[in-house]
């Protein structure tokens, strides 16, 4: 008995140490990466979320771009910071076919790219910054200007005194989209762009339609007239051929004295 006794204290001691082992191991081992792991979770969550909210109207470079350099630099976190040797991304990658981590990052990487957002905010040194790119900054400055005109303006009066902000701010993003028309530009450019040319179809191309059917109606006039004068020059102040008299023997004989 009372070596079963013994026996039983043995072992439930033995498995208390391995226990204290095993929780010293982990805590140095993958409790730091766990910590990395939860804050990579977050910035994950908080940049879906983000370009969620954001969808429509988009302003999704805009009013992610924090968090989404917060995700770059977990996710470099997890692939820098090592734990006993091993670093912290190989406790969660290539150990199953999902491979969750990588996954996501991916994703919102992609998203990033397919929106462009680089075009608004500069990548320095193959890293993504905060800082507005030129593109940016003047699209911007054109979209303010028309922005301004359109809030001082009369309803009536507006297609008329802010046509030429508006031609100015169209005639921009042509040039910084045409490079590649399948892509586009930045996508808080490109909605931005798209809004104004949807208010002001409906709204003002009749007054920019009228002024340019004036123009060509009055092109049209000039030209008619000029062939006009130039038909009445040909056919009306044609002179005719002088006569010219054939003199006889006689005069010539005259002439000659």
């Amino acid at each position: 008995m009372c070596k079963i006794y013994l026996i039983l204290v043995i072992s439930l001691l033995t498995l208390y140490i391995h226990t204290k082992c095993d929780d010293i191991e982990i805590g140095n081992g993958t409790e730091d990466c766990t910590v990395l792991k939860n804050n990579f979770a977050n910035y994950i969550a908080g940049f879906a979320q983000c370009s969620i909210d954001y969808s429509r109207p988009i302003t999704l470079c805009k009013s992610c771009i924090y968090t989404y350099i917060n995700l770059l630099h977990s996710f470099e976190n997890l692939t820098q910071v090592s734990v006993n040797g091993t670093i912290c991304l190989d406790y969660y990658v290539n150990l199953d076919r999902l491979q969750i981590i990588e996954t996501q990052y991916v994703n919102s990487i992609n998203l990033w790219n397919r929106a462009k957002c680089y075009e608004c905010y500069l990548v320095e040194n193959g890293t993504q910054t905060s800082k507005e790119s030129e593109i940016l900054k003047q699209f911007n400055s054109y979209y303010n200007t028309l922005s301004t005109c359109t809030l001082n303006t009369d309803t009536e009066n507006l297609c008329r005194d802010c046509m030429a902000d508006y031609v100015a701010l169209s005639d921009y993003y042509q040039t910084i989209s045409k490079a590649n028309d399948k892509i586009g530009t930045c996508i808080d450019l490109e909605d931005k762009m798209n809004s104004t040319w949807n208010y002001w179809s409906p709204n003002c191309c009749k007054y920019r339609r009228h002024n340019e059917y004036v123009f060509i109606g009055s092109t049209i006039s000039v030209i008619i007239i000029t062939i006009l004068l130039y038909i009445s020059v040909h056919f009306l102040g044609e002179k005719k051929a002088p006569t010219i008299i054939q003199q006889s023997r006689f005069a010539e004989s005259v002439n000659r004295l």
